[in-house]
């Protein structure tokens, strides 16, 4: 980890500290020129670390925070102090010597409580409301100009009310709903959704230093489980070297991008997933009071905590320097595997996974009298075991997998029963995808495909893949996704679950999806380049000049419901529309939203329910394809 030397400063005493503080604001001044040419004023900033010097904590006066002020292109909304050039090693001596000291994790609250009572204003102070969407579920982020009533240390909250005449940077946000919000929080509001105003006379720029460093602290260095860790050691010694080290090479470039992306996606599904379980037990406790708890509610409470154990070891596996580039994406960046082919002496084998087997297990599967089979208890062991042409019979149970599948021979992997009793549960947290299919055919059903992984639960990159009666609970940002030039078969089946889309098919893809459930997805943090959630998105090809007329339609749609969705139902995004036709069924709802008519795209009989962002999209791509 690479930190700024300070130059010598006096050590102790309030002389020290101003001396501190002048130093940082020359530094701060000299790089004025740079910092206006990228100004980070308005309340939609939050970088803290830029060249150029190390700030340093203020003395009581205050008169020397390095800020940037923006005056001419922020000029229709307040400017906001933003704290810059804090080091690594500034941020390690005020939470050790100003905040923390040597305390333990669960004692770190109260420790924060007394630093905002000694240092905040306790009121009289305006800020903009940066809001996130852990308070703004429903309406979306927003900023809005308050004024702060009331500090609570205790809970690191603010009361606020709005200032007249209402500033909000949404047009279409009106004062009454902001209103409702507040008062459904009694006023209240984290103070790191707030961001005071910035004035020549820095009155307030010591209370942004000090909620600078909440923020920082518990954006990058307080895990969520930190809160229930009871043991005794201190948090200083153990943890902040180490997360801050993993927060410089981060920001720095030293990690690289695709894993940075991950890293963050992984934390921001385990605090997801923390509070799913959080609901869920608070509906187990509801029922236990009246009656004995059901048996699948306890094991799917299990399989849950089961799962936030593994994104825990997957964040702590990060703050290792040594793991960090060795262990963290090997599988889930590597390419789709070697195919085995044909067994050497040709033969075909079915595999039977289940922890026990019985003569009259067999028996039931009716299979020809020349069938060969073998048995297994792991259903690892078995895909390990498989080459061209083999069958993967899956009795009843739970059939945990802890690395990605990459199916590139054609096999047959089958469910023995009802599909919800037959369950593949892929654990693979920090990886792109939990069924890589890269072989020409390959054939899932009568079972339930349940991962946690940061990108597609099923991942089609080449060949044809067919689900069948399949149901798919997607930990991800992508249910089941088809890249160009692969081929996608799904009928009867349900997807549900991810945070970004149901079903991605790129363009030069084909897919068949008949008699389908498409429900549940669009409700999951979103990085900021992704395009609106859907259900199922499309990218549209372009045909080129010399393609045949007779090409078959890439795209069935019959039959599927697709919805209730936190996003649009259907998704197409087209590179140049007059090329493009869309047909609908006269009983698909809502077909006056449908304005083009595209020839590849056929549909009939689907059925649209309540999809958040409306049933149907159309708009622009951003890159053109074409047919090859």
């Amino acid at each position: 980890m690479e930190v700024c030397e300070d130059e010598t400063l006096p050590t102790t005493g309030e002389e020290a500290r101003e001396v501190v503080v002048k130093d940082a604001l020359e530094r701060t001044r000299q790089n004025d020129d740079d910092a206006m040419l990228s100004p980070k004023t308005d309340a939609n900033s939050n970088d803290v670390d830029t060249p150029g010097g190390t700030m340093k904590s203020l003395d009581d006066s205050t008169e020397n925070l390095p800020i940037l002020a923006d005056t001419e292109a922020q000029s229709a909304f307040p400017d906001v102090y933003h704290v810059t050039n804090l080091d690594n090693q500034e941020r390690i001596r005020v939470y050790t010597e100003d905040i923390l000291g040597d305390c333990r994790p669960d004692q770190i609250a109260v420790h924060f409580a007394q630093y905002v009572l000694s240092h905040i204003e306790p009121a009289g102070w305006r800020a903009v409301w940066r809001s996130s969407t852990g308070t703004t579920e429903t309406t979306g982020a927003f900023d809005v100009l308050v004024e702060v009533d009331d500090v609570r240390p205790e809970d690191l909250n603010a009361s606020v009310h709005i200032v007249t005449p209402f500033l909000c940077d949404r047009p279409e946000v009106q004062q009454a709903s902001v209103e409702s919000l507040l008062a459904s929080r009694d006023y209240m509001l984290p103070l790191t959704e707030l961001w005071p105003l910035y004035d020549e006379n820095y009155d307030h720029g010591k209370t942004a230093l000090v909620i600078e460093h909440i923020r920082f602290f518990y954006d990058n260095l307080w895990r969520p489980w930190d809160e229930d860790d009871e043991e005794d050691y201190s948090f200083i010694l153990r943890h902040l070297g180490p997360r801050l080290m993993l927060y410089h090479d981060l920001h720095t470039g030293a990690v690289p991008p695709s894993t940075t992306e991950q890293y963050h996606a992984t934390l921001a599904l385990y605090r997801q997933r923390l509070v799913e379980l959080d609901k869920f037990e608070d509906r187990m406790g509801a029922a236990d009071s009246d009656s004995e708890l059901d048996s699948n509610d306890v094991l799917e409470c299990a399989r849950r905590h089961e799962e936030l154990d593994a994104l825990k070891r997957s964040i702590q596996v990060m703050e290792n320097p040594m793991m960090r580039q060795t262990i963290c994406f090997r599988a889930g960046t590597a390419g789709p595997g070697v195919p085995k082919g044909p067994r050497p002496d040709g033969e075909r084998v079915t595999h039977l996974i289940s922890d026990k087997l019985t003569v009259g297990m067999v028996t039931d599967l009716c299979l020809p009298a020349e069938t060969t089979l073998q048995y297994h208890t792991s259903l690892q062991v078995a895909l390990d075991n498989t080459f061209e042409g083999d069958t993967v019979l899956l009795f009843p149970g739970r059939h945990v997998l802890t690395q990605p599948v990459k199916l590139c021979d054609p096999i047959t992997i089958r469910g023995v029963g009802n599909p919800d009793d037959v369950t593949v549960e892929i654990m693979v947290a920090m990886m792109q995808f939990a069924v890589l299919c890269s072989s020409f055919h390959v054939t899932m059903s009568n079972l339930t495909l349940q991962a946690s992984c940061l990108g597609s639960t099923v991942h089609v990159t080449c060949g044809w893949t067919k689900l069948e009666k399949c149901r798919v609970k997607c930990g991800g940002r992508v249910g089941v996704k088809v890249q160009p030039k692969a081929m996608l078969t799904m009928m009867q089946c349900e997807v549900t679950g991810a945070t970004q889309r149901g079903i991605d098919l790129e363009a030069g893809c084909e897919a068949e999806l008949v008699d389908n459930v498409i429900h549940g997805h669009g409700s999951g943090p979103a990085p900021v380049y992704v395009s609106e959630p859907a259900a199922i998105r499309v990218q549209a090809l372009k045909p080129s000049p010399d393609s045949p007329d007779d090409l078959p339609p890439p795209l069935v749609l019959k039959h599927n419901r697709i919805g209730p969705n936190a996003a649009y139902g259907l998704q197409v995004l087209v590179d140049q529309m007059e090329h493009c036709r869309l047909e609908m069924s006269p009983d698909t709802p809502k077909e006056d939203v449908l304005r083009h008519d595209f020839a590849w795209i056929v549909t009939e009989g689907n059925m649209f329910v309540d999809n958040a962002l409306g049933d149907v999209e159309i708009c622009p791509s951003i890159e053109t394809i074409n047919f090859d």
